[in-house]
């Protein structure tokens, strides 16, 4: 009785996954145990119920042992494709908020620039100094400007 080369995998959920390959070992290695006692001791070896290969020779004697492990497989595709669908909306969320604070912060980006348009308009020199205050020199120049002079 030789050791077999394959080793058993873990799935997600932390249960162990037996490999095609592995199983294939496994039930020569099982078919080849004639001594008292010898499967027993191939059982405990890796670790494995009796009910477990039963289940895997009765599959492998219906010509089931391919398709057993391709159900494994694509339940685990779906559980794959699960991890990743909760991932992307997460992410989903994540951008949907980051826009909203980027719309946020453009509309006030342009208020704040709308202000600052109305301050700089109003400090330009139209303004008008009441003629009182006025020095005799930017009183002539207002009279030119008027074109009263």
């Amino acid at each position: 009785m030789g050791q077999i080369s394959v080793e058993p995998g873990m799935s997600a959920g932390g249960h162990r996954r037996f490999s095609l390959e592995f199983r294939v070992e496994f039930l020569r290695a099982w078919d080849g145990c004639v001594e008292r006692g010898a499967k027993t001791r191939l059982l405990r070896e890796y670790g494995l119920d009796r009910n477990t290969v039963y289940a895997w020779v009765r599959a492998r004697d219906n010509g089931e042992l391919e398709q057993s492990q391709q159900r494994v497989a694509s339940r685990s595709d779906v559980g794959q494709m699960r991890a990743e669908l909760a991932r992307l909306r997460a992410e989903n969320e994540t951008l949907r908020r980051k826009t909203a604070q980027a719309e946020a912060a453009t509309e006030i980006l342009g208020k704040a620039f709308e202000l600052l348009e109305g301050i700089t308009t109003s400090s330009e020199p139209d303004s008008q100094i009441p003629p009182a205050l006025m020095s005799a020199t930017e009183y002539a120049s207002w009279l030119k400007r008027l074109k009263l002079s």
